[in-house]
C-alpha cells in the first residue's frame, strides 16, 4: 500500500520543475522537427563538418534519411538525455533527500506511515513522474510530425525509441533514488546522486568522439541505450532495456530496503 495524502503532495511539489523541463524539451523537439528540410539539413551537415568533435560528443553525427533518423540523431544525444536528468535530479531531492535533510521525514513518520509506505510512496511518484514525462514529449513529437510532415514519422518505432529513453531514465534515477536512501545531507546526495549520473554522461559524451576514446562506452551506463539500433529496426535494443529495467528495479530495491533500515533523526 502508498499513502495516498503523500501521493497527492509529491504531485504538487514536483510540478513546476516538471512543468519547466516538459516546456524545455518540447519547444526543442518541435523546433527540431520544424528542421527537417533540405535547407536546415545543409547547415547541420555543415556544422558536423566544421564541428566534428563538438557534434560528435553531443551524439549529433550521421545523416538523417528519414524524420525519425532526424530526430534520432538531433535530439536523442543529448537533450533527451540531459534535461530528464537535470529533473530526476530536482525531483529526487524533492522527494526523498530534502525531508532527510532537514529532518522533516520524522513528522511524516510520525502521522503514523510506516517506513516501508512511505518509501513505496516515493518510488511510485518518482516513476509516474519520469513515465509522464517521456510520454507528453513523445505526444508531442508525434503531434508535431502530423501537424508538419503527415504520415513521415515511422510511429511505432518513435514510441520504442521514447519506451527505452524512459528505461534509460528509469536507472539513471534509481542511482539518485538510492543515494538519497544511503545519505542524510544533501551535499553527499549531489556528490553521488547527481555526480555519478553526470560523470557517467560526460564519459558518453567523450566516448562518441570515437578513436582511442571510443572504449570509455564500456564504463557508462548511457551505452545501453541503443537509439540507433531502434532507428535501423535491430532487435538488439530489447535485451539493453531488460538490463536497464533490472537495474532499475535492484537500485530502487536496494535503496528501499537501506530506508527501512537505517538511522533517522526522529
Amino acid at each position: 500500500m502508498i499513502s495516498f495524502t503523500l501521493l497527492k503532495r509529491n504531485m504538487k511539489t514536483c510540478f513546476k520543475p516538471f512543468l519547466v523541463v516538459l516546456a524545455v524539451i518540447s519547444m526543442y523537439t518541435s523546433v527540431i522537427i520544424y528542421m527537417y528540410n533540405p535547407d536546415f539539413s545543409d547547415i547541420f551537415n555543415e556544422y558536423q563538418k566544421m564541428m566534428p568533435g563538438v557534434m560528435a560528443a553531443a551524439g549529433m553525427t550521421g545523416l538523417a534519411s528519414s524524420l525519425l533518423e532526424w530526430i534520432q540523431i538531433y535530439l536523442y544525444g543529448f537533450i533527451m538525455m540531459l534535461f530528464p536528468l537535470i529533473f530526476i535530479i530536482i525531483m529526487i531531492h524533492k522527494l526523498l533527500m530534502g525531508d532527510i535533510d532537514s529532518g522533516s521525514m520524522a513528522n511524516l513518520l510520525s502521522t503514523g506511515n510506516s517506513r516501508g509506505r512511505v518509501i513505496r510512496t516515493q518510488v511510485v511518484s518518482a516513476l509516474f513522474w519520469i513515465v509522464l514525462l517521456l510520454g507528453m514529449v513523445a505526444a508531442v513529437g508525434i503531434a508535431s510530425s502530423e501537424a508538419i510532415f503527415p504520415g513521415e514519422l515511422d510511429i511505432k518505432r518513435y514510441l520504442i525509441l521514447n519506451a527505452s529513453a524512459m528505461f534509460m531514465q528509469f536507472a539513471v534515477a534509481g542511482i539518485s533514488f538510492a543515494a538519497a536512501c544511503v545519505f542524510s545531507e544533501t551535499r553527499h546526495y549531489y556528490m553521488v546522486g547527481a555526480g555519478l549520473p553526470l560523470l557517467f554522461f560526460l564519459i558518453q559524451m567523450v566516448s562518441n568522439m570515437g578513436e582511442k576514446l571510443e572504449n570509455l562506452k564500456y564504463v557508462t551506463i548511457y551505452t545501453l541505450f541503443s537509439a540507433n539500433d531502434i532507428v535501423a529496426g535491430e532487435a538488439v535494443h530489447w535485451g539493453q532495456n531488460a538490463v536497464l529495467l533490472l537495474l532499475a528495479a535492484a537500485l530502487f530495491g536496494t535503496g528501499s530496503w537501506w530506508f527501512v533500515r537505517r538511522d533517522l533523526s526522529l
